[in-house]
């Protein structure tokens, strides 16, 4: 009894990653809060941005990351860092991405 559980529970939870790949979760990218203890020299701004890796292109990351930015950046964003462990993002868009914008 214990193997046909076992075998149900197992069938159930690759289906749901099956839906959950096809169903799009996470929708766009949003800004976060950025991580603690950056440094910040000549006033350095940072852009954090919390995105779901499966369903987000890196293009529409950046570019939420260039339209963010406060300072008038002739040279566009650089990234600094990405965690998906402790951070401020939720569950379905756990990746977080840190850009420093670039100025003229």
């Amino acid at each position: 009894m214990i193997n046909r559980n076992t075998a149900i529970l197992t069938s159930i939870l690759l289906l749901l990653v099956a839906c959950e790949q096809a169903s799009r979760v996470g929708g766009a990218p949003f800004l976060t809060t950025n991580p603690v203890g950056l440094p910040r020299a000549n006033d350095q701004e940072y852009i954090s941005i919390c995105y779901n890796a499966d369903t987000t292109t890196r293009q529409s990351v950046e570019a939420l990351a260039t339209k963010s930015c406060k300072k008038n950046i002739g040279a566009g964003v650089k990234f600094f860092s990405h965690d998906l462990v402790y951070n401020d993002c939720p569950v379905v868009t756990k990746a977080r991405v840190t850009f420093l914008c670039q100025s003229q």
